[in-house]
């Protein structure tokens, strides 16, 4: 969850390796095609790009997932990411651009360059679940309220006067 959070802050700061990225996107970036240090490469959707040394993904050469997100991106003799997390293709799917289904190839396409593989039905409902939970989010930014999740139900604090009212809504399960 945290990751999904990571991700949703750091988007468009995005870089993918080879397995991560749609075709026609491999085609137009600036490759030199070297893994260095039996590392996967990774791009920016415009060129390779390496993490840096001080990252602390920097001495992996296995990834769960083929996505990362970076807060700075530094380029001395190569283009280098700092401050970096790897996270998962759901959090992508939520937090990440627009989204192309290919319903026939099981394929979609986040901002026409990062590729995920997934059944047509799968990526349909993602793009509800981001319109849902957008629109859900965008309601509690008009009306701040506090609102604390909890394994028996959802408890919404709300400020008026000073005062706080934790008087609980009916209890709803997940």
């Amino acid at each position: 969850m945290n990751h999904a959070i990571i991700c949703a802050g750091l988007y468009p700061n995005v870089a993918a390796t080879e397995e991560g990225i749609g075709g026609t996107a491999v085609n137009s970036l600036k490759l030199s095609g070297y893994a260095t240090k039996g590392r996967p490469l990774w791009y920016d959707g415009k060129r390779e790009v390496h993490i840096h040394p001080s990252s602390i993904n920097s001495n992996l050469k296995a990834f769960q997932h083929p996505f990362l997100v970076f807060l700075e991106k530094v380029e001395t003799n190569k283009v280098f990411l700092r401050d970096t997390t790897i996270v998962s293709p759901y959090s992508i799917l939520l937090f990440g651009g627009s989204i192309d289904v290919q319903h026939q190839t099981g394929v979609v396409l986040i901002d026409h360059w990062l590729k995920l593989a997934a059944p047509a039905q799968t990526a349909v409902l993602f793009r509800e679940l981001r319109l849902t939970l957008h629109s859900i989010l965008k309601e509690l930014i008009r009306k701040p309220q506090v609102c604390l999740c909890t394994s028996i139900g959802i408890w919404t604090l709300t400020h008026c006067k000073g005062q706080v009212d934790s008087t609980p809504p009916p209890k709803i399960y997940f």
